[in-house]
């Protein structure tokens, strides 16, 4: 049959208006608008209308394959024509159908980066391909269904059922079924894109239902053997998908660092997101007027790189500096007026990934005197010493360190800071 022939005797075509309506309305309406700020990042701007896209996407795709199953069934095509293949008469009936669910797919998503006006990118789009193959498995799910049960059963009970199966996970308390739903529904932070891992277990999961499904076409002698196949890849499917998944938190393993940047200089090389690059210049010259004053007091420090941690979503924090790598929160440092002071913060970095307080505060306090960011610091210490008399201990023995270390000559605070790096970490007790 031709594609227009066969485009309007599809059920696709009745049902598209309808399908199509809906993630169009829910963006107009702002239900599916990426929450505001919203910045210079596709992985963001593509997550928040693809939120709200998946369940009715594989549902619409799902209920109408079922009905045209349904509908060769009544008409016999199977009897009268026993020597087309299998897959063609239903990869006929299916593109249609597919093509809607696609659609319904990419309508919001094409909406939202032409109104935010990004351009989108590989990790950001990870999604997207996942949502569209997971369309096609919907409806070779759903065809194989409508060839069980009668259309007007079929369609709406496997609209209904996926729309379950994808939307409700999502509110369990276990977490693992969200991470093999068939929707990537996690609220992607500034910086942050899917991975192939968190992805995958979604496509084992369906996919292997639906190939096993599939696998039922295939003419094998003995039905015995057909069944055996059938019942290990969608049970292969599925015990990996558990498998890579069960122990998983609310957030699948995520990418850091994804929002495009502007960088300037070498040596370091300062960075901050392309969409707050305003601040490039103040952060430039504090990383490098830091860099002075630490040099004048006898410390060398040579980073290669100084980032902005914005980027790394809800990982900032949790990846400590390094000597060649720097991750201060450069454009907060901007903003608020303090960007020396957050670089210098950034740039006491020990050997170790939890160092002890009072060391480190000692350590601290003698690089503020030297890059002059004394007050900044001060502020921040008496903040978190209200009402924490723990806190308030531990700054006092480092006061009196850091006093005894400013009675050294001048010559000799330089290694007095770098040993105080090392106690910070155990060293010398």
């Amino acid at each position: 049959m031709r594609f227009r022939s066969r485009l309007r005797s599809s059920s696709a075509l009745w049902a598209a208006p309808f399908s199509l309506a809906i993630p169009v309305l829910y963006y107009l309406t702002g239900a599916s608008r990426p929450a505001p700020p919203v910045l210079d990042d596709a992985a963001v701007v593509i997550s928040a209308p693809l939120y709200y896209s998946y369940a009715l996407a594989y549902a619409v795709t799902s209920a109408l394959a079922a009905w045209e199953s349904g509908r060769l069934k009544e008409w016999g095509v199977r009897d009268r024509a026993p020597a087309r293949s299998r897959f063609r008469v239903a990869a006929e009936v299916l593109w249609p159908v597919t093509l809607l669910g696609w659609l319904v797919v990419l309508v919001p998503v094409v909406m939202a980066l032409v109104d935010h006006g990004v351009r989108p990118t590989e990790t950001g789009l990870r999604p997207v391909w996942l949502a569209l193959l997971l369309c096609a498995a919907h409806a070779v799910i759903g065809f194989a269904v409508g060839r069980l049960l009668p259309k007007v059963v079929a369609a709406p009970v496997m609209a209904i059922v996926v729309w379950v199966a994808v939307s409700f996970p999502v509110s369990f308390e276990t977490a693992w079924p969200r991470h093999v739903s068939g929707a990537f529904l996690t609220d992607l932070m500034f910086g942050e894109a899917a991975t192939y891992r968190a992805l995958l277990p979604h496509l084992l999961l369906t996919g292997s239902i639906a190939a096993a499904l599939a696998l039922c076409w295939v003419r094998i002698p003995h039905a015995v053997l057909r069944t055996g196949l059938v019942v290990c890849l969608a049970a292969a499917g599925t015990t990996s998908a558990y498998a890579m998944t069960h122990s998983w938190g609310y957030d699948p393993p995520l990418l850091a660092d994804q929002a495009p940047e502007v960088c300037s200089g070498s040596a370091p090389r300062v960075c901050v997101p392309r969409a707050l690059g305003g601040g490039l210049r103040p952060a430039d010259q504090a990383v490098r007027r830091v860099l002075k004053d630490f040099d004048e007091a006898g410390v060398r420090l040579a980073p290669r790189l100084v980032e902005d941690d914005v980027t790394q979503g809800r990982a900032a924090g949790f990846r400590p500096s390094t000597p060649d790598t720097w991750r201060p929160s450069l454009t907060a440092g901007v903003r608020a007026g303090q960007p020396r002071y957050v670089v210098a913060m950034e740039a006491v970095t020990p050997p170790c990934a939890r160092p002890g307080r009072r060391h480190l505060m000692a350590a601290q306090l003698w690089a503020a005197r030297v890059t002059g960011t004394d007050r900044e610091l001060r502020a921040d210490l008496d903040r978190r010493r209200q009402g924490d008399p723990e806190e308030a201990a531990v700054q006092d023995r480092a006061e009196a360190e850091f006093r005894a270390a400013r009675r050294l000559p001048a010559a000799s605070q330089p290694e007095w800071y770098r040993h105080e790096l090392r106690l910070a970490c155990g060293a010398g007790r």
